[in-house]
């Protein structure tokens, strides 16, 4: 029935014809606040691990830096999920644009005054990485509002897709800039502007948006955190989502350090240059692309966990493939695998969330999911940046190959 039903609730719980997503107006503008928001992000993410290791020469700096960026995950997602239930959506949407185009910016004019820190750099990703939590949450708990139930997989690949495209473009830019500068430090900073420069452009597109972003909001609400208690308690006690929590947050914790090590092999053991480096990241994200275009082929509720144990044998795989990379095809390949694999699990997890959450607990029972299972990742981040200073990436790879499968093995037997 849901499939063919011309006549849908949303749009503020009005009856209104079904439209494709290439003309619903509103969800265009959002895709495209997205698309070069993500841009900006892709673009920065090289830089923050180049940037560390230029101001520290530390591994461990690095990690601990990606791990500070993360950590909102873990400390907010809880309360930011009763919030996004809360607040008028599309301004929380603009306000987290605008702080982190304010933050970030803050890293090339601190450059030029000759005051760039590390501890400068740590606020900055805490604040930027706080937005990005709310952001999300207020983002992902407006989809049910803009599209039709039927076309929650789509537009959930569109997002995926976005993603993929952006990491395919971002990264290879995003080292074209970093060589750009004096030295890798100046050139981070000047990737860094770009990024803040993208949040601006991102709010700009928001402001145009017209559809109320979530129904109509009860005048009183229960206390904070009896709200956040609603809605761990649904995905505690939903068998599914929750064992697909813990499936996501081990793999997080698995693959977070990930990015680092394949950074570190093609920079100290390949000796690649960072625009070299941007091309492995754009060839990944050339990949995740594809997996996004597959992932609403693949979708069917029937075959959610044949979708979670292939995962997790991809994974693995690369995982291995990167321990055993000698060369940078196979660098590219390895982490490409990984990549191709994400928006093919993302889409089947999330839509199943969406389509088994009740409206009015949306925000929260996201929030509740991804506190944990995104919330491993600074903790997988910090201890990932120590271990491949101890023992080398190639060695790290495998560790992580060997806990993929046995998460496989934990998922086959459900």
């Amino acid at each position: 029935m849901m499939e063919t039903e011309p006549q849908i609730r949303y749009e503020g719980g009005e009856r209104s014809k079904l439209l494709p997503l290439s003309r619903n107006r509103d969800y265009r503008l959002i895709v495209l606040a997205g698309t070069v928001s993500a841009l900006g992000s892709k673009v920065s993410q090289i830089a923050l691990p180049l940037l560390a290791l230029g101001l520290t020469d530390s591994p461990l700096w690095a990690g601990l830096l990606a791990a500070a960026q993360q950590l909102p995950y873990l400390l907010l997602s809880l309360p930011a999920g009763a919030w996004v239930d809360r607040l008028p959506r599309r301004r929380l949407l603009i306000a987290c644009d605008l702080l982190r185009c304010l933050a970030l910016g803050s890293i090339p004019l601190a450059y030029l005054a000759g005051a760039l820190s590390i501890g400068q750099l740590l606020i900055v990703v805490f604040i930027a990485g706080s937005c990005t939590v709310l952001f999300e949450l207020a983002d992902m708990a407006a989809l049910p509002h803009l599209v039709h139930p039927a076309q929650l997989a789509q537009a959930r690949s569109v997002s995926e897709g976005i993603e993929a495209g952006a990491a395919a473009l971002g990264p290879a830019l995003g080292g074209l800039i970093v060589g750009l500068g004096r030295s890798s430090v100046g050139g981070a900073a000047l990737a860094y502007l770009l990024d803040s420069l993208s949040y601006l452009a991102s709010a700009c597109g928001l402001l145009g948006v017209r559809r109320p972003l979530q129904g109509a909001r009860p005048t009183t609400h229960p206390p904070l955190w009896a709200a956040v208690r609603e809605g761990l308690r649904f995905l505690w006690s939903h068998g599914a989502l929750r064992r697909l929590m813990l499936l996501t947050m081990v793999v997080n914790f698995l693959q977070a350090p990930l990015g680092l090590g394949v950074i570190l092999v093609a920079q100290r053991r390949l000796g690649l240059a960072p625009a070299q480096i941007g091309l492995i990241f754009s060839l990944a994200g050339g990949a995740a692309v594809l997996g996004a275009l597959l992932a609403a082929r693949f979708h069917r509720p029937e075959r959610l966990w044949a979708i979670v144990l292939g995962s997790l044998m991809a994974w693995a795989a690369s995982a291995l493939a990167l321990a055993l990379a000698g060369s940078a095809p196979l660098l590219a390949a390895g982490y490409a695998l990984t990549q191709l694999t994400w928006p093919i699990y993302a889409v089947a997890v999330v839509s199943y969330r969406l389509e088994t959450t009740p409206e009015g607990l949306h925000g929260r029972v996201t929030s509740a999911f991804r506190t944990l299972s995104y919330g491993a990742e600074p903790l997988g981040l910090a201890i990932g940046g120590w271990a491949v200073g101890l023992t080398g990436a190639p060695a790290l790879f495998g560790i992580i190959a060997a806990g993929l499968l046995l998460c496989a093995l934990w998922a086959a037997r459900r």
